[in-house]
């Protein structure tokens, strides 16, 4: 028998009570049930692609409107902002036709390998514009996560509740450490990707009161990161900006965090308190990685990756496919 194309806590009472709202919102105005919906995404660079053939088969399915709150980290944020403006067919093409080539990732630029820069000065405001204003217009509240590297800590910054303009918080929350190795002010405060120290808010989107969160992963339930060895952390004690000392710790912890988050959302560990979480995620062995370029590896993956939230949700995957 195979297995569900799911995981999690309770995760047929997740995706019951996910479909039945959308199914009475789309019957009639949307009514109070009581419930309040989470979507909580993971990225990872190229990876992040794989949810974001997620986000594009559930605007599919009509449910972008469904999710009370969003929840995302590194390129997942992308993917979450895309959907949230009703773009998601824009926004999966950025993968595979802006960013499967040397203006993004270029190892011999050393001193700025993956270029951020090009994405929010290019791709984002004039190649696939964003409409940051029907995300904030939205009826889900964006979330995502940053490192303050002054602190030296994870945080979750609300979107609508910064003074930052929203292109810059986005910037800020994929500002990947080392890779691209420059912070983003949000508030004042020099921020950088959250992934190492918040891999996906599963945690937070539990501890504000969501009562079903559908997860999007973007590695297979059986990936464990290993801890850092000592030429790894050398080279990010080396190049990482901020209290040093600090964040060479929450590089320290990033494996324990991920296995962590990843053990909550796969139901190996209980939630904290009364919880349905519905987890997708792709099957092994992972051939799309941080920095692949293949744009036709990359778009089957996404496509298989849409194929499986499909199935997840009751939905007839046949002659589905992704824009591009």
């Amino acid at each position: 028998m195979s297995h569900p194309p799911y995981y999690g806590h309770n995760p047929a009472a997740a995706v019951a009570n996910i479909t039945a709202r959308a199914a009475a919102w789309r019957a009639g105005p949307p009514a109070a049930d009581g419930r309040k919906l989470g979507l909580v995404i993971e990225g990872g660079g190229m990876r992040g692609i794989l949810s974001g053939g997620g986000v594009v088969a559930l605007a599919h399915l009509g449910y972008r409107e469904v999710f009370d709150e969003v929840y995302a980290t590194s390129a997942g944020v992308m993917n979450a902002s895309y959907f949230l403006a009703g773009q998601t067919a824009a926004g999966i093409t950025i993968y595979y036709e802006d960013l499967a080539d040397k203006r993004f990732w270029n190892p011999r630029r050393f001193w700025k390998p993956l270029d951020v820069d090009y994405i929010f000065r290019d791709v984002v405001v004039s190649q696939k514009p964003l409409n940051t204003a029907a995300i904030m217009k939205a009826r889900s509240r964006l979330l995502v996560s940053a490192i303050d590297v002054r602190a030296g800590e994870g945080k979750l910054i609300d979107t609508r509740e910064t003074k930052t303009p929203l292109l810059q918080v986005l910037k800020a929350a994929t500002a990947i450490p080392v890779l691209y190795n420059r912070t983003v002010e949000v508030d004042g405060v020099p921020c950088i990707d959250g992934g190492l120290a918040i891999p996906f808010p599963i945690q937070h989107a539990i501890d504000r009161g969501c009562t079903d969160i559908l997860v999007l992963l973007t590695r297979p339930p059986a990936y464990r990161t290993s801890a850092p060895g000592r030429s790894h952390t050398f080279l990010f004690r080396s190049f990482i900006r901020g209290d040093k000392r600090k964040m060479t710790a929450i590089f320290a912890n990033s494996a324990a965090a991920s296995a962590a988050a990843r053990d909550l959302a796969l139901g190996v560990t209980p939630p904290s308190r009364d919880v349905n979480i519905v987890t997708v995620c792709p099957e092994a062995p992972e051939l799309i990685h941080r920095t692949s370029r293949d744009p036709k590896v990359m778009r089957h993956g996404a496509w298989e990756y849409g194929r499986k939230v499909l199935r997840a949700f009751g939905a007839d995957d046949h002659g589905w496919d992704l824009p591009g």
